[in-house]
């Protein structure tokens, strides 16, 4: 079974859509109400038989901002356990006052969850912090992921995973970038470049936009399946010749926010999210690239008010969190339009589609 643009295949597929209130820690809700919070970018992982989730709240329009991390545990039917939520940012100590986009890592026995600062510094943060497998609050302060080498100013979607007793991270999907992570010592967690591999996604990114880091990769078989995201920009208009005026005009700050409004508004930047897999042995190239998204912004509805981080409208699905189900298919977790948190399951041919094929 294969997904188009135009295909309504979705709507056959289980889904399920968290409201802001479960997923609130009592904490936070007494401090403002759910109403003002904006819950999404959920993370998924499965640990000692418990199905977790963290996930991304951002405290509505309060000042100073804040963006924090709760993490909750979910039953068989995707539902939050009752009295499981915990406001995880409250116990992490860090130097980031912000915690955005968490992931989860397994490494052996041991609970992680990284998450990155965003804009709070330049370039900016991203930060391991290990989990009480019990009470799922942070048990050590927070450690920065350094890197050893240049980086971008902004760079949020590095992918831990575990292989072979030792620990990685997906720097960058195309190339294939894959870094080697020391967790030795107590301060920053040395990361370098390890393997590099060249590979051709040009059909995809024509049409979707740059692969980008979405789910911490999941073995299966030979491979480890990951679900990226990527984004098309927004539509810019051809240059014309203007006067000086205008020209004037177009570097007033005022005027170039009415003008991203417009642009974001009538011809929005939008999120998918593809699958992609890779060798589950060094140095872990590329095997599969799915031809089109499995998530798509166009099938989740419409925005239902702006956010305080984005204000402007943008269609987006945000892929955070891959597990494999006992039955063979996959279970997805991710953000729609910066403002809510879903789970949806879907079979293996429509996450794996041809990657044996492409194997031969």
């Amino acid at each position: 079974m294969t997904m188009g643009e135009n295909s309504h295949e979705l709507n056959m597929m289980i889904r399920h859509e968290y409201r802001a209130s479960d997923l609130m820690p009592g904490t936070w809700q007494r401090a403002q109400p759910a109403q003002d919070f904006h819950v999404y970018n959920p993370a998924l992982t499965r640990f000692r038989n418990r199905l977790l989730m963290a996930y991304r709240v951002d405290f509505g329009y309060e000042k100073p901002f804040r963006v924090a991390t709760a993490i909750c545990v979910l039953d068989e039917r995707l539902r939050v356990v009752p009295g499981s939520v915990v406001a995880l940012s409250d116990t992490i100590t860090s130097e980031a006052t912000n915690h955005y986009d968490a992931r989860f890592l397994v490494f052996g026995d041991r609970l992680f969850v990284h998450f990155n600062n965003d804009w709070n510094t330049v370039p900016n943060q991203i930060f391991l912090v290990e989990l009480d497998p019990d009470t799922l609050q942070a048990q050590s302060p927070a450690r920065l992921l350094e890197l050893q080498g240049p980086r971008q100013p902004c760079e949020k979607n590095w992918l831990l995973f575990a292989h072979d007793g030792e620990l990685f991270a997906i720097y960058q999907v195309a190339p294939h970038i894959v870094l080697h992570v020391d967790l030795a010592g107590s301060g920053p967690i040395r990361c370098r470049p390890v393997y590099r591999t060249a590979w051709d996604t040009t059909a995809y990114t024509r049409r979707y936009g740059e692969l980008r880091g979405g789910t911490p990769p999941v073995r299966v078989g030979a491979n480890y399946v990951s679900v990226f995201h990527s984004r098309t920009h927004a539509q810019r208009p051809t240059p014309v010749n203007s006067s000086r005026a205008a020209a004037t005009l177009k570097h007033m700050p005022w005027f170039r926010q009415i003008k991203r409004w417009l642009r974001e508004h009538f011809a929005p930047v939008r999120y998918y999210g593809g699958v992609y897999a890779f060798a589950a042995e060094p140095p872990f190239a590329p095997t599969f690239l799915r031809p089109t998204p499995i998530l798509w912004p166009e099938h989740e509805g419409p925005r239902q008010r702006p956010t305080a981080s984005h204000m402007a409208p943008r269609r987006v699905v945000y892929p955070c969190g891959l597990v494999h189900l006992d039955d063979g298919r996959w279970l997805v977790s991710y953000g729609i339009h910066d403002e809510r948190a879903a789970l949806r399951v879907f079979t293996r041919q429509e996450i794996e589609g041809d990657l044996e094929r492409a194997l031969q």
